[in-house]
């Protein structure tokens, strides 16, 4: 029991971690974003590097849900979505790592009112994603054939939600971002 509990504590320290690191990331790409300006020449360079930062991430988030929907719905296992999750842990890091300095680089305008939601929304990404490790340990310790609807109700509600509002937050950054850039004429 003792090696269980400071497992627990290793993992909230690592979490708590995570989430400074998320902050930090995210405050430093704010002031990056507002206090330089870009090199015009660079913008189009820099503009393919944050949409192919996007395709990696969301790429990535949009297979691990995907994987979670169908043991959901009952087409796919609980197995199979840990696996994926694992699979495609590195490359949404990765990619949402780049969508921030790229995004810094790319001299967001910090009087659009979708700026702000946009940078909200890659906010709840990281700190969601964060949180997410938790539910993923949550979801190791069950048994590998566990079905959806056999999964304890704490477990299940915390699985939905936590995709929908992965979703729901970097489908916001990634429109809210086209817009901004179909406004701004490149």
């Amino acid at each position: 029991m003792l090696v269980l509990g400071e497992r627990r504590r290793r993992a909230r320290r690592v979490r708590a971690i995570g989430y400074a690191l998320i902050m930090l990331g995210w405050w430093a790409s704010l002031y990056v974003g507002y206090s330089g300006s870009m090199d015009p020449q660079l913008r189009g360079f820099l503009l393919f590097l944050h949409l192919a930062s996007l395709t990696v991430g969301l790429g990535a988030a949009v297979a691990v849900e995907y994987s979670g929907a169908l043991w959901a719905i009952g087409r796919g296992t609980l197995s199979s979505l840990l696996q994926t999750e694992e699979r495609l842990a590195v490359p949404a890091w990765v990619g949402y790592a780049a969508l921030l300095v790229t995004g810094a680089m790319l001299s967001p305008d910090p009087r659009s009112p979708a700026t702000a939601l946009k940078l909200a929304a890659v906010l709840v990404v990281g700190l969601n994603a964060i949180a997410v490790q938790r539910l993923t340990t949550e979801l190791s310790r069950l048994p590998e054939d566990l079905s959806f609807a056999r999964a304890p109700w704490r477990v299940r509600v915390w699985s939905l939600g936590s995709g929908i509002l992965s979703q729901l937050a970097w489908w916001t950054a990634a429109l809210v971002g086209a817009l901004n850039t179909a406004g701004r004429g490149t």
